[in-house]
């Protein structure tokens, strides 16, 4: 009896730290697009437009634009687990290269300097420079030269935060004003 209660705790805390340990929360995965490839954003950008994506990469070069962060990044592909793989060969079609912008970069980790991989949750967002595909970030984790220089950026939004509606446009639900 005893050992059938260890085993099945074993298999339940097993299943816990295999879940909770995911680089990516569950609200970012329950809506991305699954199993979204560089070569597929490049191929059809417009088809992604909006969308969420998860994608692996390493930073290569960063610049400031209009208030922004901007990073230019390689390709990683993700494994199974969310975690960015150097590609098969220096040549595969994964090994490209998109951008990424950082809105609210303030907040964003001085240690990202130092990290060597990163999984980004982000909203495409069309074409950046040289025609590569374009991403606002959303979420971040990045992977540092050292476990000290790890670290996790969500984008913020403040909760008052309200869209509003420019002047002149009525909708169904404010026919009245």
């Amino acid at each position: 009896m005893t050992i059938i209660y260890l085993s099945r705790t074993l298999c339940f805390l097993t299943l816990c730290l295999a879940v909770g340990c995911s680089p990516v929360p569950r609200q970012y995965l329950r809506e991305a697009v699954p199993n979204i490839t560089l070569s597929m954003l490049a191929a059809a950008p417009q088809v992604y437009q909006g969308k969420l994506i998860v994608m692996g990469a390493v930073i290569v070069k960063e610049e400031t634009r209009d208030g922004a962060l901007w990073l230019h990044v390689k390709n990683r592909p993700l494994d199974e687990n969310y975690r960015p793989q150097l590609p098969p060969s220096a040549d595969d079609s994964e090994g490209g290269w998109y951008w990424v912008v950082v809105g609210n970069h303030q907040t964003f980790p001085t240690s990202h300097h130092h990290w060597a991989d990163m999984t980004i949750v982000g909203r495409v967002a069309g074409l950046g420079p040289g025609n590569e595909p374009l991403l606002r970030m959303v979420y971040v984790r990045g992977w540092g030269i050292i476990s000290a220089h790890d670290g996790v950026w969500e984008h913020d939004v403040t909760e008052t935060y309200a869209p509003t509606t420019p002047g002149g446009i009525i909708r169904e639900s404010n026919r009245y004003q």
